[in-house]
């Protein structure tokens, strides 16, 4: 870690307010006063991800806030999806007739409203060191390991070996207290009307109905749509066959 720092004057580290870059972010207390600690605010908050911040904005030297608008994406593009009826999409409509709503695929809605303003910003900023929570066993992640360099930033990826017991562990070490959020597995949240990643995000679902029942309701409606688009769709392949 030290080593890390030694080598670059401006580095970020990107803070969702999940458990594994919470975990970075007690990893660098030493080294706080030379990191800028980012949040991508997409517009499309829960309420408790937006008083972590407020309360991390307060505690650290350096906090950089980055805007984006998820919403508006949505209206524009569409809502994210794991499976993709291309006729669907904002292209796919223009060729062949309008629908009730689009949809677009996951990658494309993360890219507009997370990777590529945060992306532009740090090098805006001249930042060459990047830090991450990224872990090996997430089911998705960036394919990259500590250390690699890509247009002259290097990413740091402190915790990428550790198990979700020893990031927990490491919380509990530093007196945070593991509440029923920092236990899922989707800690940070994100985006509260993603209507994408479903095979990994049950527990996420079982939270926000718990405690934000009608943002699940509104979230459930529109996976009713899509789930009759991609069934309807769908029948083609097994005319098909």
């Amino acid at each position: 870690m030290q080593e890390f720092f030694n080598r670059h004057e401006k580095i970020a580290l990107m803070f969702s307010g999940g458990k594994d870059s919470l975990a970075c972010l007690h990893l660098m207390e030493q080294f706080l006063d030379k990191v800028l600690v980012v949040w991508v605010n997409t517009g499309a908050n829960f309420p408790e991800i937006e008083a972590l911040m407020a309360e991390t904005r307060s505690k650290v030297p350096n906090f950089l806030e980055i805007k984006t608008n998820q919403p508006e994406s949505i209206k524009q593009r569409g809502y994210p999806v794991d499976v993709l009826p291309v006729n669907y999409t904002v292209l796919g409509q223009s060729v062949t007739n309008i629908k009730d709503f689009k949809l677009q695929g996951y990658f494309d809605c993360c890219s507009e409203n997370f990777w590529i303003p945060c992306d532009r910003e740090m090098r805006k900023l001249g930042v060459t060191g990047i830090i991450r929570g990224q872990r090996n066993s997430e089911s998705h992640r960036a394919p990259i390991k500590s250390g690699h360099i890509e247009d002259g930033i290097e990413y740091y990826l402190p915790i990428e070996s550790w198990t979700d017991t020893e990031v927990i562990d490491y919380l509990r070490s530093k007196d945070v207290v593991i509440d029923e959020r920092l236990s899922m597995n989707h800690s940070s949240l994100d985006c509260w009307n993603c209507t994408a990643y479903l095979a990994e995000s049950s527990e996420r679902f079982k939270y926000i109905k718990k405690n934000h029942p009608s943002k699940y309701q509104s979230i459930v409606e529109i996976v009713k749509k899509i789930d009759n688009v991609i069934t309807a769709e769908s029948t083609i392949y097994k005319g098909f066959l």
